[in-house]
């Protein structure tokens, strides 16, 4: 993981924090344990692809609200699954490997208030972690993204179901490029950063949302 892009993401993480407690008397707290179903989809390389086993998940995420309806969140998801190894043409497969999945997650979400029912969207980035449990591999961090949509629907004022489904992006850094030309408009130069996204996964989630309210 690029230092500067760890960092970056600590400095925004404190900003969204300080910002979220500026008047914590008049701001509401959730709490969301949750537990379902990932897909984890598969790593397309050079000499062949990785293929991931879909698996249980679970976390929990720390929701501080702004308004009524708009949520700075940090969120933990867990996946405990295997991977395996296919190469292309000749070549065996190799044997499965078992490891976990980690997402560690900072975001907004945006919730429509209609009474007992709340439709909600988030979107979040942070840091994916992949960790081999054979002592033969290390574990490997990248950066990530996700967007997901659900709904909270409370039983009372207090305690609520939290059901959600997600998209899952984490994302390899493959370098930059920069270029100059000469035309009739005069001379010009031009950068960009190349990243993709290896693999697409999703998941699909519900539990239990408890809010903390002052008032």
């Amino acid at each position: 993981m690029n230092p500067k892009l760890s960092k970056l993401l600590i400095v925004l993480f404190l900003a969204m924090m300080i910002y979220a407690s500026q008047d914590l008397s008049a701001q509401v707290i959730e709490l969301n344990a949750f537990t379902g179903w990932q897909l984890n989809g598969k790593a397309k390389l050079y000499d062949g692809e990785i293929r991931i086993d879909d698996a249980q998940n679970y976390g929990g995420k720390l929701a501080y609200g702004l308004s009524s309806s708009t949520f700075v969140e940090v969120s933990y998801m867990r996946t405990d699954t295997k991977a395996q190894f296919f190469p292309y043409g000749i070549g065996t497969p190799s044997d499965k490997v078992a490891l976990s999945t980690n997402y560690i997650q900072i975001g907004g979400l945006q919730a429509i208030d209609m009474g007992r029912i709340d439709p909600y969207a988030t979107v979040a980035v942070g840091l994916t972690v992949w960790s081999p449990k054979d002592a033969g591999y290390s574990s490997y961090t990248q950066f990530s993204a996700t967007v997901g949509a659900g709904l909270k629907i409370w039983l009372n004022d207090l305690l609520g179901l939290r059901l959600q489904g997600s998209l899952l992006m984490p994302m390899v850094y493959n370098g930059v490029g920069l270029g100059c030309g000469i035309g009739t408009g005069g001379a010009g130069c031009g950068g960009s950063v190349y990243t993709r996204i290896t693999p697409f996964q999703g998941e699909f989630s519900g539990g239990l949302v408890i809010r903390i309210s002052p008032n």
